[in-house]
């Protein structure tokens, strides 16, 4: 389904994510070049064509954009270090995290800032093994652009990885120059904020010169508890001269609040303000710790505001219910997005997310259309996009975008009967059910399942570099590790 030529999906039940929020019942969509060429009902799309095009029939599918994640980390070479990998079946010892409990802000800085060091004992190889694994999981499960907000992984290797598997990403550094040790009540800087910076430059003009259209960059700073005054001077330096957007983790949790006031002087939103960096260029991940003199900042400035809901819960995090702040950004007009984080372990996908705002909103106003079925589509395709500063090719399914789309089944016991499917989807669907992916027309995803490449050796490939880097560099017990990766070699092989 990759070759040349005009493609007409057509009789799917299209919700295109403009905004007008149209839903067309026995809608299509044609593709030329790669590009959306009409839209609308499939009568009125097929009256216009002269020729009968390639053909993708989509009757019994929902018609959706691709989803844009714009908050992601690829964390996967970090699996056994955090013992999810290492855990016995039968282990029920859980324990709440460093991110639980309000967080374990020091030690969350200390960590943050020690990975800069372990990315760059990543051989070439690894990284372009491990990250081909990670965002294949993400195009698996309907992401077709990705927002990096610093990855336990090269940056040349996410962007290789993205052109290779033909999804898009906007890449960035991990990026900190300072921690805020325990026991301490001033931050201690780590490295030069220049060297940190000159890194984001260099990424920053590489992918400037991107020819392809598929890898985009943009300054991050993973934390502002890992980030001196020099370094943040010096991303909204980059930032307007770029003119790029930023993105940074900002009052995530409720014990950063004081952390940051302690080490640096300031709450983290007004920080961020006398650096010179909240504007509509700025997107806030998490962002739930705000005090009401903050969130005015935030929506003077009109902020991009990210969030996570489908994570929240299994890392002890809460930032829906305790303060309540993300539903009233969104009351106060601000764009509002959702995004699936990173983890070392697969977390909730895109529509695992749509499903969390349009439930627990709603369950938090007490009212069913705080968030219909197509707000929270929009949350996870034309606003992103938007944050992104991509929405001008992507995001929605309109004449001229590029042909970023989904088609996900409908027809089975959860949509009998059903006159608004999405509604279906949302309330007993997810990741598993993307069974087609288009990025910029063409079939990346066909039944599930990969068509340019073989899953199974993607997967082998990722085993074999996560083994090798967790003993050489991470200091994980190599008998563990092989144990381990045999295991998941032979289900590999099995399937």
């Amino acid at each position: 389904m990759n070759s040349s030529g005009p493609l007409l999906i057509r009789g799917g039940f299209l919700y295109p994510a403009d905004d007008r929020e149209r839903v067309i019942p026995d809608g299509a969509v044609l593709v030329e070049e790669g590009r959306i060429a009409a839209v609308g009902g499939t009568t009125e799309v097929e009256a216009a064509l002269t020729d009968r095009p390639r053909t993708i029939e989509a009757s019994g599918k929902l018609i959706l954009p691709g989803f844009v994640n714009p908050h992601w980390h690829d964390m996967f070479a970090t699996r056994f270090p955090f013992k999810g990998a290492l855990r016995d079946p039968s282990d029920r010892e859980d324990r709440p995290a460093f991110m639980a409990l309000g967080g374990d802000i020091q030690r969350i800085s200390m960590m943050f800032d020690s990975f800069c060091a372990k990315i760059d004992l990543l051989g070439p190889d690894e990284a372009a093994a491990i990250a081909r694994y990670s965002m294949w999981t993400q195009l698996r499960s309907g992401v077709t652009t990705l927002g990096d907000v610093g990855s336990f992984n090269r940056p040349e290797a996410l962007a290789a990885a993205a052109r290779e598997l033909g999804m898009r990403c906007v890449v960035s550094t991990w990026a900190s120059d300072a921690v805020c040790a325990p026991g301490e009540s001033r931050f201690r800087r780590t490295r030069d904020a220049d060297v940190v910076l000159g890194r984001v430059e260099s990424l920053l003009d590489t992918c400037a010169a991107e020819r392809g259209g598929l890898v985009r960059a943009r300054p991050t700073s993973v934390y502002g508890v890992n980030m001196t005054d020099e370094l943040g001077a010096g991303f909204a330096e980059l930032v307007a001269r770029y003119d790029v957007p930023f993105a940074t983790h900002l009052g995530a949790l409720r014990n950063e609040v004081e952390v940051m006031r302690t080490y640096y002087g300031a709450t983290p939103v007004r920080r961020f303000a006398e650096l010179g960096l909240l504007s509509d260029r700025f997107m806030a991940v998490h962002c739930a710790f705000a005090d009401e003199d903050e969130r005015k900042l935030l929506a003077e400035a009109n902020a991009h505001i990210n969030f996570s809901p489908a994570k929240y819960g299994p890392a002890g995090e809460s930032s829906l219910t305790e303060t309540g702040a993300m539903p009233e950004f969104r009351r106060r007009g601000l764009d509002l997005s959702l995004s699936t984080d990173g983890a070392p372990m697969p977390v909730g996908g895109m529509a695992e997310a749509m499903r969390a705002v349009w439930q627990t909103f709603n369950e938090m106003s007490a009212d069913p259309t705080e968030v219909r079925p197509t707000d929270a589509l929009a949350m996870a395709t034309r606003i992103p996009a938007r944050g992104l500063d991509w929405a001008e090719e992507i995001g929605s399914l309109e004449v001229g975008k590029q042909a970023d789309l989904l088609l996900i089944p409908a027809t089975d016991w959860r949509y009998l009967l059903n006159p608004r499917p999405l509604e279906g989807f949302l309330a007993l669907g997810g990741s598993m059910d993307i069974d087609t992916v288009l990025v910029a027309g063409r079939v990346l995803v066909e039944g599930g399942r990969p068509t340019c490449f073989d899953e199974h050796d993607v997967e082998a490939d990722y085993l074999e570099a996560l083994a090798a880097f967790s003993v050489r560099c991470l200091g994980v017990d190599p008998d563990l590790v092989a144990a381990h990766t045999r295991r998941a070699q032979r289900a590999v092989r099995s399937d």
